[in-house]
């Protein structure tokens, strides 16, 4: 019995919820869906997770602030598994995930968004030492102390990562920060749900002025 009419047939509240969440989700209201996910039991979420994902886009009218808050959210309260329920619909062959959906989390949340993070990160710090060496610039980035030199490179991708909010980076994200944080610190943090790790790991090589409140 499909799960759907599992729950409509024992007539749970639960369900109601989880629809008015996907509702939320899918017409961008954030601050409604804030207010419900914690609200929706977690067995609910975790066993329909990839249809609320997958009805938000197709009725999302073009707007995927919503969606793209359940994932920065950790809706399933598991990076690990929020992460793999993105990437299933990013690999996904069904015709009825929206073109628009499926392009939005293979190019942000996927694995292979992970992976191009990392390659872009790479990119970014060899250019950088390509820049240091031998840039022929007036003002020589060279020049500058250290911390200002790191708020040149990354202080972008730390307000963006600030920015979007919750306790998820998206995968293309989390690649470059897990690239940066190897660099700068020379540590290792490529495990799921380590937003705060990696960003403080960047916030501990910048000037203490350019970061602003805790993530």
């Amino acid at each position: 019995m499909p799960v759907v009419q599992w729950f409509v047939q024992r007539g749970c509240r639960d369900m109601e919820l989880c629809l008015a969440l996907t509702a939320a989700t899918s017409s961008s209201q954030v601050e409604v869906a804030a207010y419900l996910l914690p609200h929706v039991p977690h067995h609910v979420l975790a066993a329909l997770s990839i249809e609320i994902l997958k009805a938000a886009g197709e009725r999302s009218g073009g707007s995927l602030n919503g969606v793209a808050f359940l994932l920065h959210s950790d809706f399933l309260g598991d990076p690990a598994a929020t992460y793999a329920v993105a990437d299933s619909i990013a690999r996904s062959d069904d015709e009825a995930v929206a073109p628009e959906l499926k392009s939005f989390l293979r190019e942000n949340w996927s694995e292979e968004a992970f992976q191009d993070g990392l390659r872009e990160g790479e990119a970014h710090f060899s250019n950088l030492v390509r820049i240091l060496k031998w840039g022929n610039s007036p003002i020589c980035l060279r020049d500058l102390p250290a911390p200002l030199r790191v708020a040149v490179a990354y202080l972008p991708l730390h307000r963006e990562c600030v920015k979007a909010g919750g306790r998820l980076l998206s995968q293309r994200h989390r690649g470059q920060l897990v690239e940066a944080a190897r660099r700068l610190g020379g540590e290792v943090l490529d495990e799921a749900g380590q937003k705060r790790e990696l960003l403080a790991v960047l916030e501990h090589h910048l000037p203490p002025f350019f970061v602003g409140g805790v993530v």
